[in-house]
């Protein structure tokens, strides 16, 4: 029996120190609640302090060409036949309009050249006749299909030079000069005359009115009076006489200045037939020149390095239209152009930063150039968008790197567009959900 009872307390005893143990685990304490509640509240607090400010921009991807303000120039053969002549080699710094290769042909380059360089001096003069006394064209040189326009143009200079030489023109105005100076000098001398002529008159009709007084007075006789009057009569056909050889003479010297006229302007026009001769023959050969330039020659359009591709020597046949050489302008200035989708466009606005991942330059070793776009085309083209970029440090990358001089490069450009938080995203994702 006192076992039985024994174990009876010792049950009633576990029964209840259970019980206890059981309120305690249940009841959470109410400190902890409280310090819980701040923590969880203090932690989203700074969740939404940190969306609110975290800020970062939206980026829309875009396809970049890269390329110098004046890209490289590619230079084509214009007929099918062999290299001639080479004047420069691979990699040589060429000027505008230098001549870089001359294709097979009948003509002398250096022959030609002589002739061009006559041929721009007719062009261009004011005065022909003092450039043609300067120079003299050649005879003898290897023209080719230009061999008819250098004749004719030898043979107009040659007959100008030899009307120059044997016209007639500066004799016969030599002799009508003299003869208008001998008839001026005869005026003079009539001149002279008619004064003298005149002074005489006057005495001789002094002289007879006098003698008209003394025969009415009968002082002197009838008969002397008669020759008084004689004698101012002749006096008075003298210097009539003297009159009309002044007029005739004056006549002779108008005849002789028209004539003097008449065969100047005749030399003249002669003359400036001649002188049309030789500009048409010269205008002639110039434009058969600029055919034969176009045909075989290849000239450099820019300053820049010549770089040889599959022709290299002389001997070497090309096809028309193909390439012979590529002229590289040194490269000062860039210019950016992107290439963007309709996708996202409407955010792209001038000003905004462009980060530019090149393709040939991995951008985790290089860096990225850096740039704004400057605008962007009003209408897509076959559904792209055309943005111009302003490069801002040219080919110096965000790494400090400087990227090789070259005339065209490729990448991706970042375009960064309007800063934006964390919280504000998350607004638009669920207003924009919920307007839908």
């Amino acid at each position: 029996m006192p076992e039985e009872r024994n174990n009876l307390e010792n049950t009633l005893h576990e029964d209840v120190r259970s019980e206890e143990v059981q309120e305690i685990m249940g009841k959470m304490p109410a400190w902890l609640v409280r310090r819980g509640i701040t923590l969880v509240a203090i932690l989203l607090l700074v969740i939404g302090i940190g969306a609110y400010f975290f800020k970062y921009p939206d980026v829309i991807p875009a396809r970049v060409l890269i390329s110098s303000s004046t890209p490289p120039v590619k230079l084509v053969a214009r007929s099918n036949l062999p290299i001639q002549k080479l004047f420069v080699k691979s990699n040589e710094t060429v000027k505008p309009e230098q001549v870089l290769c001359i294709l097979t042909n009948a003509s002398n380059y250096d022959d030609l050249q002589k002739i061009v360089t006559i041929t721009r001096s007719i062009d261009t003069t004011v005065s022909l006749p003092q450039t043609l006394e300067r120079i003299e064209i050649p005879t003898g040189l290897q023209m080719g299909e230009l061999q008819t326009n250098y004749a004719e143009l030898y043979q107009a200079v040659q007959d100008y030079r030899f009307y120059l030489k044997h016209n007639s023109y500066g004799a016969t105005l030599n002799s009508l000069s003299k003869q208008a100076e001998y008839t001026g000098a005869l005026n003079r001398e009539l001149d002279k005359r008619e004064r003298m002529l005149q002074e005489q008159l006057a005495l001789q009709h002094n002289r007879f009115s006098a003698d008209s007084s003394l025969v009415k007075e009968r002082v002197i006789s009838r008969a002397e009076y008669e020759t008084s009057r004689k004698t101012m009569l002749d006096q008075q056909m003298n210097t009539q006489t003297n009159r009309s050889s002044i007029i005739q003479n004056n006549l002779q010297q108008t005849e002789y200045q028209k004539n003097i006229a008449e065969i100047s302007q005749q030399r003249q026009s002669q003359e400036n037939t001649l002188l049309q001769k030789i500009r048409d023959a010269s205008s002639r050969f110039s434009g058969q020149y600029a055919q034969w330039e176009q045909t075989y020659i290849i000239k450099s359009p820019i300053e820049g390095v010549v770089t040889f591709f599959k022709f290299w020597k002389e001997n070497q046949f090309v096809q028309a239209g193909e390439g012979v050489m590529m002229v590289t302008p040194p490269t000062q200035q860039y210019i950016a152009r992107g290439e963007l989708g309709p996708d996202r466009s409407g955010k792209i606005e001038a000003g905004q930063d462009v980060l530019i991942k090149l393709t040939a330059y991995p951008f985790e070793e290089y860096g990225m150039l850096r740039g704004k776009v400057l605008s962007r085309s009003a209408v897509a083209m076959d559904s792209v968008f055309l943005l111009e970029i302003k490069l801002a440090d040219g080919l110096r990358t965000n790494a400090g790197k400087v990227i090789p001089d070259q005339p065209q490069l490729d990448g991706i450009g970042e375009i960064l567009t309007e800063d934006k938080s964390v919280l504000q995203r998350l607004f638009e994702k669920v207003f924009g959900k919920w307007r839908r």
